[in-house]
């Protein structure tokens, strides 16, 4: 019997704060309703959880982004479509234009019409925004640069290569040809095979038309269609036919590229194609004349066909946005479980855990008690 070392009370201490300790540790996890307070509770798991919520609140943003991206796209269809409805008049009235039962006058009517109808589709390509940003304009168009300052890209299809080009484009006449006469190509270029597919001029289509000014200035709009969709819109300014070769450059940049990850480069792009009555053909039209209304069918049909393929891309980028926004509500559920499954608490667990932490620290002090009771006996063996 030992007086200065209480073995049994130093035993009884140990565990009873071990048992406080617990009992403190599981208090923490009842009250946050985490089982992970700190690091220290398991850190690989805390580490890993916090990975997760992070990744969390930015598919909040991604999801953010995604359906304002859908709401800027349905802005730029909701203004194509009156374009496409105007377009679709102006189809009308080619077709009755090229009736040989109108007058002179009632021809002018109808040319005053047409030339309203287009500076309505100029308008609407000029003042379509959306928060400030141009949508019709060709702000956020693929970008496509020649070596000639005459010569102006102003439109390509998604189909189209981005790349370097070097194309001998030659005017024959009323239109355009491509001669493809062997040349050494310049390093890092490729030929106008490569570009649409083929040269036959029974496959490639070139079509050309030209607006004279009331200054005498004129411009050639010229739009070459190949083979795979391929299909190509120049300006060429009028008297300043490319004499060389022109050196494209379809950069494949300039569309509008929607964050729809959490990573880098997940991304959308969304190229939104321009809308004027000049990228569509549209800028010669007239329909004063029998001829003239005849040739506007044709010319009223490549525009119709051009706003109806711009209103199917936006089309499509609306419905593969709103899969992306399934999947991110989808994935967002996914790794908040997976988050929920390593730090929240199980609290049925943890009040089992509870109670017997408490009944522990309890039985902790009354035997601590106990323990410190013993030296006493000694004076026992004094008396």
């Amino acid at each position: 019997m030992k007086i200065n070392s209480n073995i049994t009370a130093y035993l009884t201490n140990n565990a009873y704060m071990q048992s406080e300790m617990r009992l403190s540790n599981s208090t923490g996890r009842l009250s946050s309703g985490y089982k992970l307070n700190t690091a220290g509770d398991d850190p690989a798991n805390f580490a890993i959880a916090a990975k997760l919520r992070s990744m969390i609140k930015g598919l909040d943003k991604v999801k953010t982004n995604t359906t304002t991206g859908m709401s800027v796209l349905e802005t730029a269809e909701s203004a194509i479509m009156e374009t496409q409805e105007m377009v679709q008049r102006m189809n009308e009235l080619a077709i009755k234009g090229s009736n040989g039962t109108l007058s002179s006058a009632d021809r002018q009517l109808i040319q005053d019409e047409v030339e309203q109808l287009m500076k309505e589709i100029d308008r609407i390509a000029e003042t379509t925004e959306f928060n400030g940003m141009k949508l019709l304009n060709g702000t956020f168009n693929d970008r496509g640069y020649t070596n000639q300052p005459s010569v102006t890209v102003m439109d390509y299809s998604e189909k189209t290569a981005s790349g370097k080009y070097y194309i001998n484009l030659q005017k024959s006449g009323d239109t355009y040809v491509i001669d493809n006469s062997a040349s050494t190509l310049p390093p890092g270029y490729e030929d106008a095979e490569t570009l649409f597919g083929t040269v036959d001029p029974t496959k490639l289509t070139i079509n050309t038309e030209t607006v004279k000014y009331d200054d005498g200035t004129s411009v050639d709009f010229v739009s070459i269609k190949g083979l795979r969709g391929t299909e190509l819109r120049m300006q060429i300014d009028g008297g300043t036919t490319p004499t060389d070769p022109l050196e494209l450059d379809l950069t494949g940049l300039g569309s509008m590229r929607l964050q729809v990850g959490t990573e880098q480069g997940e991304v959308i792009s969304a190229s939104i194609p321009r809308m004027t009555t000049d990228v569509m053909g549209l800028a010669g039209v007239d329909m004063r004349t029998k001829e003239g209304s005849q040739k506007a069918i044709d010319q009223v049909s490549n525009a119709l066909e051009y706003v109806n393929r711009a209103r199917s891309r936006l089309g499509a980028y609306e419905n593969r946005l709103e899969k992306t926004d399934e999947f991110l509500d989808a994935y967002n559920e996914s790794v908040t479980t997976s988050v929920s499954r390593i730090q929240d608490t199980d609290m049925a667990e943890e009040m089992t855990e509870f109670t017997s932490m408490q009944v522990l620290s309890q039985a902790g002090i009354s035997m601590l008690a106990q323990a410190n009771e013993a030296p006493q006996q000694a004076l026992q063996l004094l008396q």
